[in-house]
């Protein structure tokens, strides 16, 4: 998504420099170039987009083809259709909020996740949905350094046989050293496998998730960086002789936050229990 990616360091800048300069003499350029690009992140072509639009929003390919071409034909009604379709937020297609993605910030409330996941499920019955952990590579709990990020993401059919997957932000800057980050992190995991949604830890540069943070790259971009595969609910249910006494006041943290909103710890627990090590591998 960056202007000037292949050109020489110093002719690069002078791109780069051009294209801010061109984005903030023309705003509607701009939304244009945001929605293709957010587009090819998500893995549509923008020669496919035109296949993804409702009837009522119906456009020829060639108006996909460069953000000149599609900026007199962006609508507000192009806009909100493309933030929901991506679901991303509106307000950054407008070029006016930072964050690109949604955020579902129920920082120690873990009833406000419940009630979320429930509703998704509700909604989208039909698709293949996960809980993405995602710590920086080489860092560990709790000793560890740098950004935690909680993810929820949701698979359908796409395009030709292909895969469309998208996602929603549920961490608001947590920290992999702050304890009460990873007793919220635990409380979700709970919530999440109460409801029958899987649960998948991965490693990523820190840089990446530093810019997934700061809305400097979408999710589906980072995600392609992901490397190996840990399994956060060991935080809840260690294996054999791997318990801790760090793990348990994590987890006596989080059982206090699901009692506090009337969650039942016991219940979740027992079916935690039944499903776990049974997980798909992705």
């Amino acid at each position: 998504m960056l202007d000037g990616v292949n050109l020489p360091w110093g002719l690069g800048l002078v791109s780069k420099g051009w294209g801010w300069l061109r984005d903030r003499l023309d705003p509607a350029r701009a939304q244009a170039k945001r929605v293709i690009a957010s587009f090819e992140a998500y893995g549509i072509a923008r020669q496919q987009i035109p296949r993804t639009l409702p009837p009522a929003l119906k456009l020829p390919n060639a108006a996909f083809s460069t953000p000149d071409k599609l900026k007199d034909k962006v609508t507000p009604e192009l806009l909100n259709w493309a933030a929901d379709y991506l679901a991303i937020s509106r307000s950054w297609l407008d070029l006016v909020e930072q964050a690109p993605h949604l955020l579902v910030d129920h920082y120690k409330a873990p009833a406000g996740y419940r009630d979320w996941l429930a509703t998704r499920l509700e909604v989208a019955p039909d698709v293949t949905r996960f809980l993405l952990v995602w710590k920086p590579f080489g860092q560990e709990i709790p000793n560890g350094q740098g950004p935690l990020c909680l993810i929820y993401e949701e698979t359908s059919s796409g395009l030709d046989g292909s895969e469309f997957t998208r996602y929603w932000l549920l961490s608001d800057h947590w920290s992999l050293h702050h304890a009460p980050c990873l007793e919220n992190l635990l409380a979700v995991i709970v919530l999440a496998r109460s409801l029958g949604i899987w649960v998948l830890g991965s490693d990523v540069p820190m840089a990446l998730l530093q810019q997934l943070e700061a809305g400097k790259k979408l999710i589906p971009e980072v995600a392609k960086c992901r490397r190996g595969g840990w399994h956060p609910e060991d935080l809840i249910d260690p294996l054999p002789d791997r318990d801790t006494e760090w793990r348990k006041a994590l987890w006596d943290g989080a059982q206090k936050y699901l009692s506090r909103h009337g969650i039942d710890v016991t219940n979740v627990n027992l079916e935690l229990s039944a499903t776990k090590n049974t997980e798909p591998v992705k």
